[in-house]
């Protein structure tokens, strides 16, 4: 019999990630993919990723939790958690003194507020418009004839600091555009980018105590956000191993507590708080 394995699918706006971790918690394989348009498809291939990275197959796992924009969508899922639960888990499991966690996804921005048992306690949400988001971001670069990996690049050899004051994307690109017209450089404006979305995470935040776990596609690819958050929040930024797989790290790791909590234990899916 193989070992046991514990899944963990987080089915993002943009992106699909999966994480398997063996019977002690080890993180054994994870795997990213696009979402695309089926989210069942892509979890499908994101775990036959992950498994042929560890060697194993699907017999060997034991649990599955699946969390993210598309959970429902998961069809092999045990169970399914939100995405404030399971990166709340992984971030913790990273960093248990950290407090505040900040997820910088595709479509939303969460600021997690997690007790010193890694609890939740507390959470904020920017769900209504793409300030503060990786699409944010995405569309100025569309704008500026940039891809986000351009933008990062540029921000990164910027010198001076300036600061986009809008959140809002469409004033946002507005005033890029006078800045180019200013005369300003494309590095300074770039920076200032980033730095206009750690300014709307910094109102986001109630309490600012030690410093913060960042998570997220964003804080994975871009250099410059990390930069910017530890220079807005004045603090330091922690950034863990795979930030952009913390939801399915989490949610495998939830997967595995909840078999070794009562191994004939069975849910439903779908069952569970719909929030956290």
């Amino acid at each position: 019999m193989s070992e046991p394995l514990f899944v963990g699918i987080d089915a993002g706006s943009s992106a699909t990630k999966c994480v398997v971790i063996d019977e002690s918690g080890a993180l054994a394989g994870h795997r990213v993919v696009p979402s695309g348009f089926d989210y069942a498809a892509a979890a499908e291939s994101a775990l036959s990723g992950a498994l042929e990275a560890v060697g194993g197959d699907r017999e060997g796992i034991t649990g599955c939790i699946s969390t993210g924009y598309g959970r429902e969508w998961v069809p092999f899922a045990d169970r399914r958690l939100t995405e404030i639960t399971c990166h709340a888990r992984g971030a913790h499991e990273w960093y248990p003194q950290v407090r505040n966690i900040i997820d910088i996804g595709g479509q939303d921005t969460k600021v997690i507020r997690i007790d010193a048992h890694g609890q939740l306690a507390d959470y904020r949400m920017n769900a209504k418009c793409a300030a503060g988001t990786g699409t944010f971001l995405e569309s100025i670069a569309l704008k500026l004839g940039k891809s986000l990996d351009q933008l990062d690049e540029l921000a990164m050899q910027s010198e001076t600091h300036t600061v986009i004051n809008s959140y809002c994307t469409v004033f946002a690109g507005t005033e890029v555009l006078e800045c180019i017209k200013a005369g300003q450089r494309p590095e300074d404006i770039s920076m200032g980018l980033f730095r206009s979305i750690a300014s709307r995470l910094f109102e986001m935040i109630a309490s600012h105590d030690g410093p913060l776990a960042a998570t997220g596609g964003v804080v994975a690819h871009c250099r410059a956000m990390s930069r910017a958050l530890a220079e807005v929040l004045e603090t330091e930024i922690l950034l863990p191993p795979l930030p952009q797989h913390a939801g399915a790290y989490g949610a495998a790791l939830s997967a595995r507590e909840r078999v070794a909590a009562d191994p004939m234990q069975t849910t439903a899916p779908g069952e569970g708080n719909p929030r956290c």
